[in-house]
Parts: structure tokens; sequence; C-alpha cells
């Protein structure tokens, strides 16, 4: 019982507060590690919703900012590969370091399945404070990006999502899968990403959080903030370049449904750096044939017109078709102009070719086939 109230009392002392002996707080962490991991599933990937487990998890972020902020004080113009080695071997702590200017760093902290982000910034007198910690999120970062909730402690525990089920995105636990440097406002302001996953025990797709952010020197504010899902086989982070980068997201389909371990509709998401602030993504799919079938049979459900989408033999043909899981699918062939793609879903008797041209500048179903079965797998499939 005095351990925990200990734990408790370190983790809720001020944000600008750190301890200077990484000694010290190399121990706290190892110790609030050990409380956390009581608390914590066989598999790593849960903690339960006791009270203990929030004071446990409080008291692990506050000792691993206590023991960068006392690295960083030792040597203030470290390296971030030298950071990571010292925070691993003092503590065991996993941690990746991004400068965002001289004075500003950026911290990925890990910690098992879990993780957090610190931005330290050092002072007039040379010290290191952190001005930002994920896991202590609040306020007004909070009500800008309400998804930040889930990083804090209190909403890690498992029973958090049958409290939220409408708000499934303000639960943890959460872990840091990226922190990415990005340009810098026309007026000199540092912009950065964090990239982040919801951590669960189970699922072929998992949920994904990104937020962007502006550094002006004293505050760290968030600027735009998305979630999203990919499945666990697919690359999330495709692409950087001076203008902003890309991320590549499972979506929704319009009619067909996709199993969890299944690739569903596949985008990119493009966020391009405006002079100032942030702009929503523009989205491109990587499969327009495919969503344009999928288009096509949700406008055949609804019983709305499709001459514009597709021949009208194509809508006489396929009427009565009951559209449900999407299994495999594959293009025979695919061009600018003329382009053949197989289809085929749990309801079909049989798996349906479509040919699929341009008219007036548009993808237009020309005609549909039934084939033989499983001629939709094969090199090339995708489910």
């Amino acid at each position: 019982m005095l351990k925990s109230l200990l734990m408790l009392c370190l983790a809720c002392l001020p944000l600008a507060a750190h301890a200077g002996d990484a000694e010290t707080a190399a121990t706290r962490f190892r110790e609030a590690q050990q409380a956390v991991h009581a608390h914590t599933s066989a598999d790593g990937f849960e903690v339960d919703s006791s009270p203990a487990a929030v004071t446990a998890l409080q008291a692990q972020w506050a000792a691993a900012r206590d023991l960068v902020a006392a690295l960083l004080d030792r040597a203030p113009g470290i390296a971030p590969a030298t950071l990571t080695r010292q925070a691993k071997r003092s503590a065991g702590l996993a941690v990746y370091a991004l400068r965002l200017d001289p004075n500003a760093i950026l911290i990925d902290a890990d910690s098992g399945a879990f993780g957090t982000v610190f931005l330290f910034r050092r002072g007039d007198d040379g010290r290191y404070q952190p001005v930002l910690a994920l896991d202590a999120a609040a306020g007004e970062r909070v009500r800008l990006a309400p998804a930040l909730a889930a990083w804090q402690p209190g909403n890690a525990g498992s029973s958090c999502r049958s409290r939220r089920s409408g708000e499934w995105y303000r639960c943890g636990p959460m872990t840091v899968e990226r922190l990415i440097r990005l340009p810098a406002e026309a007026d000199g302001g540092r912009r950065f990403a964090i990239l982040g996953s919801y951590v669960l025990p189970m699922g072929g797709t998992v949920p994904h959080q990104l937020t962007i952010w502006r550094w002006d020197g004293r505050t760290a504010t968030p600027l735009l903030a998305r979630t999203f899902a990919q499945t666990l086989t697919q690359p999330v982070f495709v692409e950087e370049d001076k203008r902003g980068f890309a991320l590549r997201v499972k979506e929704e389909f319009q009619s067909f449904t996709a199993c969890e371990e299944c690739g569903g509709r596949q985008t990119t998401w493009r966020f391009d750096l405006p002079a100032t602030g942030a702009a929503p993504p523009r989205v491109r799919s990587l499969s327009t044939e495919l969503d344009l079938v999928d288009r096509f049979y949700a406008r055949l459900a609804a019983h709305r017109p499709t001459g514009d989408l597709a021949a009208p033999s194509v809508a006489a043909r396929l009427r009565d078709m009951e559209v449900n899981m999407l299994g495999s699918w594959r293009y025979l062939s695919r061009g600018k102009a003329d382009s053949q793609i197989c289809v085929d879903a749990i309801s079909f008797d049989r798996p349906q070719i479509f040919r699929i041209v341009r008219r007036g500048g548009r993808l237009w179903i020309a005609n549909v086939a039934f084939a033989r079965p499983h001629a939709c797998g094969g090199p090339g499939a995708h489910f």
C-alpha cells in the first residue's frame, strides 16, 4: 500500500519537474515497470482497469521522463543514437530521439508493448524540461484532438472500450510507430507528426492514430488528428519527401465487407503541408476498378440508376445478385483505357469477370462474364 502511494505521488509531480539523478530515475523506472507488468495480461497487450494499474503506468512514464531529462542534462549535445544506448543500458527503456532544433528533442519511449512521446526543451538555465508528454495530454490539446486521450494511463484499461463504445479512439493502450520531422512553416515554426497504433490483444486489422503538430519554440500544438486502420501485413508509412508524407490505409467498401485479415479497400493518404498549419489528406484508391464494381453493387442494392457506371446488360444480369464478404480478386489485365478484373465473393456462385473501359474520361463497366471456380486466385490475387 505504501509503495503504491509513493508511486502515485511521484507520478503526480508537475510536468516541469524532473530528477537530476539518472541512476535514481532508472531505479524508479524499473520498479514501476515491474508494477505495470503485474497488471498486464500474459500476452503483454492488455492492462487491467484497476486504480493500481493506472498508478503504475503513471509512475512508469514519470520515471521515464525524468530519466531522459537527466541523460540530456548530463550531455546536452548528446547524439540521438547515444541517448538510445544510454537509456537502454541504464534502465532497459527503449528510446528513439528526433531533434527538432538545437534546443528541442522529441522522444519516443517504449516499455513492452506500450509507449508514449515526450518533447523536451532546453531552457535558459541549460537544463532540459518536458513541454509535452502524451501520457499526460489534457486540456486544450485533447480538446483540439480528442483521440489524444487514448495515451492517458486512465484510458489504458481493458474496460475503457466498453465504457466508451462510441468513442473507441479515446481508449488505449498505445504504442509509437514513428516520429516524423515535417517541413517548417513559412514563418519558421517547426512541424512534426506522431504515428501511433492502438495495442490490441488480437485481430488482423490494427487501428492507428496520426497527429500533426506545430512547435513554436515554447509550445507544441496539435494541428490535425486522424484515426484509421490497416492490416498487420501491409505497410502504413510508405513515403516521405520535402512536401509531406503518405500513409497506406485500409478503408471500407460501400457494398462488400472484408475480413479482419483481408486487405479491404486499400488507399493512400497523401499529406502535403501548406505554408502554415496542416491540411486533410488527399485520398487515392489503389484499385479504382474494384471501387467501380463496389459502387455499382451499392447502387443496385439501393435500387438507384447505374447507367453512368455500367452498361444496361450488366445491370440486368447482376440485378438479383447478393453481395457480402469479398473473397479473392485480381487484375487479369490493366490498361489506361481497357482493363479486366476478376471478383469473387462468398455469396457468388461463380467468380465474375468485369471488362472496364473509359467512357467520357470515366471508368465504365462494359461487360460481365461468369468464370470457372477459383478463377480469381493465382498470381496477383488479393484477399
